[in-house]
């Protein structure tokens, strides 16, 4: 599996949080070789991949990104917007933008020159997001409706050794992580039965994947998602390290045997990684799988990840394939010890 070629495609289509139509779209193509896939109620794209029929896991990783939605059209032609999931409006001013009315629409976010700041808003985060697509406001509002999404245009690079950047790595690494975990599994003949999920919402209610892991009813589930990467204007507690491997989750909202048995599996198979260790609740979608269906036993599995929510993450490619290397040794060393 080619990573960079695999990621290029998954962060391309767009897919805000509770308007995910294009990527499961992409997400269901890409899922096919290896289950049955199909779409639910609240939008997920689940592929059911049989096994023997003795143990059932939960594999999920969110396919929406952060973005914008529209709020109103100003009578100068702008639009007026607010998040839509937690974007970052520190540095969203002067963004290039698509909103996706009638049609795709390149617009950029406006940004006050600093020669007309007061010395009092110099610094400060502006309260009101506005964009710019360069209509009057007939025009705009023929094409844009109040409550269309807003994303940050999509630039997919290669940057210097193994890292890439892109918006919506956050967690579209994480679906390339499961379909490089399903095709390491197929190749190994692998008996357990997977409901693997790309799941929805995430970003704003996490509502698909408690949609999902209900309907599952699965006895364990482990999810894959992104997490801190140390830059030089972080807290070393508060962060994994680029390039150093999945950072295995440690927390109350975790089944603690699970984590360790991730640990192990890495260390047996000389797989680098890190732990994360979180006091409470995690902040991702396994906190509202666990207790679905009577409960599951958990882990949770995250990417190192620069920039978060962001135009601009980065994710080292090895970090994506050695969680990905990870899940699919746990799962097959889950088999042998049952024999």
């Amino acid at each position: 599996m080619e990573l960079n070629a695999i990621l290029r495609e998954l962060t391309a289509a767009p897919g805000a949080s509770g308007d995910e139509q294009q990527i499961r779209e992409t997400a269901k193509r890409l899922l096919a070789p290896y289950g049955e896939v199909h779409f639910d109620k609240l939008g997920n794209v689940v592929c059911e991949v049989k096994g023997s029929g003795k143990y059932h896991v939960l594999l999920d990783a969110h396919m929406d990104q952060i973005g914008l939605a529209v709020l109103e059209i100003t009578p100068e032609g702008f639009l007026r917007a607010a998040p839509c999931g937690g974007a970052d409006k520190r540095v969203l001013a002067g963004e290039e933008v698509v909103v996706y009315g009638k049609e795709p629409l390149f617009g950029v976010i406006t940004s006050t020159p600093p020669h007309l700041l007061s010395d009092a808003d110099k610094g400060k985060v502006p309260e009101s997001l506005l964009v710019d697509i360069g209509l009057s406001e007939e025009k705009a509002k023929a094409l844009v409706t109040p409550g269309d999404r807003i994303l940050l245009r999509h630039h997919f690079r290669e940057l210097l050794g193994s890292a890439v950047s892109a918006p919506a790595l956050d967690d579209r690494a994480g679906l390339a992580v499961l379909l490089y975990a399903l095709e390491f599994l197929k190749n190994a003949n692998s008996t357990t039965d997977l409901t693997v999920v790309f799941s929805t919402r995430e970003e704003t209610t996490e509502g698909g994947a408690k949609a999902a892991a209900f309907a599952a009813g699965a006895e364990e589930c482990i999810a894959v998602d992104v997490s801190f990467a140390y830059t030089p204007d972080a807290k070393h507690e508060d962060c994994g390290v680029l390039g150093k491997g999945p950072m295995i989750g440690f927390a109350p909202a975790l089944t603690r045997e699970i984590s360790e048995q991730l640990e192990e599996v890495a260390m047996e198979n000389q797989i680098p990684s890190q732990r994360e260790i979180m006091s409470g609740s995690t902040g991702t979608n396994v906190d509202v799988m666990t207790p679905q269906a009577g409960g599951m036993r958990s882990g949770l599995l995250s990417i190192p990840l620069r920039y978060m929510h962001t135009g601009v993450e980065v994710v080292d490619t090895t970090d994506v394939e050695n969680t990905g290397l990870l899940l699919a040794k746990y799962i097959l060393h889950k088999e042998e010890a049952a024999c």
